[in-house]
């Protein structure tokens, strides 16, 4: 039994940290899956100087920290609109095709849309998550990819290239456990993420305030934002959502918050997704999110899943993982769990978040402590849930 731990954090760290540089894709073109949702989806691309923080924090460092950051979004329709390219300044990428529009007019809608913030893993690139991104701009989210330099691979437009630092690359043997040196090593990675994420809401909100395009302006609702972290930037995501109260759901696959977050209890909703393997091993830590929880606190097991199954890679890549899941599968699966957890936490949906006819998702929800939900509310809740034997609803 003692040899199951590391066995696990091997496999896991295999596919964990991933550096595009090195990816050979097929020629053949790979299409991603269609946005499920009624609106066109455009898509545009920041290059954002942060002149009061460093760019790699060292004490020496003159140069000013350098975000990229893409926004998908509702769009109006246009059937003679250019497509945009996948990731455009990365070579290894040309022949995927995603489904937004190159820099398209706002969808013409009476209200401000939420926003959501995508956090990638460490070692990859928001442009890895476009096909969750695609899905919720369809369904009328702007959604915000963060690429931070040192943390994940980045390209500027000038074309320099700042690969991902070892510096926060754990061994098989710390991701074993004890699961505190894990938080230790990520500390600083966390805090560098989370100011490029802070940085980058406040360029948005000044763009919403006056877009010199004129597509952003009076476009976006920053009194409901959720956010989406993978790996190490579900840490980044969960340190975000403790700082910015304006976030009202935050959603992790294989990413645990900081640890004064998830001991303290965090006031946004909170969606854990994790496969079996993960499970295994950091289990107490992830629920840690459960004693002190200020809200609804849901966990989704997602059996045949691996690390990267909620991104596009599987996709592009099928011979690189040997995951159960179908990689569209996996895709359809994570694109429906945020859609139902963002609808009902962010936007304000009355509709309950339910996998029940997903056979592959186990679902577990903790009510928020001292909920002030009728009795009849939490019941109706409960009996939707249990429907299906592989969920369970708790409330304390």
């Amino acid at each position: 039994m003692r040899t199951e731990k590391p066995v696990i954090a091997a496999a896991i760290l295999s596919v964990l940290f991933v550096s595009t540089t090195v990816l050979a894709q097929e020629s053949a073109e790979i299409i991603l899956p269609k946005p499920t949702g009624i609106y066109a989806v455009g898509t545009a691309t920041w290059h954002w100087i942060d002149s009061s923080r460093p760019m790699d924090l060292t004490p020496r460092s003159n140069a000013s920290r350098e975000i990229m950051a893409q926004a998908w979004y509702p769009a109006a329709s246009n059937s003679k609109a250019t497509s945009a390219p996948y990731a455009p300044l990365y070579s290894d990428w040309r022949n995927v095709r995603g489904h937004s529009i190159a820099a398209e007019a706002f969808a013409p809608l009476k209200a401000r849309v939420p926003i959501i913030v995508l956090c990638p893993g460490r070692g990859t690139t928001r442009h890895s998550y476009t096909a969750i991104a695609e899905d919720l701009a369809s369904h009328g989210y702007f959604v915000l990819g963060v690429d931070s330099p040192y943390l994940g691979l980045v390209v500027y437009p000038d074309g320099r290239q700042i690969s991902p630092s070892n510096r926060y690359r754990p061994t098989p043997e710390l991701m074993s456990g004890p699961y505190e040196k894990v938080d230790e090593l990520f500390s600083e990675a966390t805090t560098i993420g989370v100011g490029d994420v802070s940085f980058a809401l406040k360029k948005l909100r000044e763009l919403a305030r006056f877009d010199p395009a004129r597509r952003f302006t009076n476009r976006l609702d920053f009194n409901r934002i959720g956010i989406f972290g993978h790996s190490l930037g579900g840490r980044i995501a969960g340190g975000e959502a403790a700082r910015d109260k304006r976030i009202r759901a935050f959603a992790s696959m294989e990413g645990v918050p900081p640890r004064d977050v998830r001991r303290g209890g965090m006031t946004a909703a909170v969606a854990m997704l994790l496969s079996s393997p993960v499970l295994k091993i950091a289990q107490p830590n992830y629920r840690e999110v459960i004693p002190n929880r200020k809200n609804d606190v849901f966990f989704f097991l997602l059996e045949g899943f691996g690390h990267n199954s909620v991104t596009d890679q599987p996709l592009i890549q099928p011979g690189k993982s040997s995951y159960k899941v179908n990689p569209s599968e996996g895709l359809r699966i994570t694109r429906l769990i945020l859609l139902m957890f963002f609808d009902r936490y962010v936007r304000g949906s009355k509709v309950p978040v339910n996998l029940r006819n997903e056979p592959l998702v186990h679902q577990e929800i903790y009510l928020r402590a001292n909920s002030h939900r009728s009795l009849r509310q939490m019941t109706a809740i409960a009996k939707l849930l249990r429907r299906n034997s592989m969920q369970r609803v708790r409330s304390f």
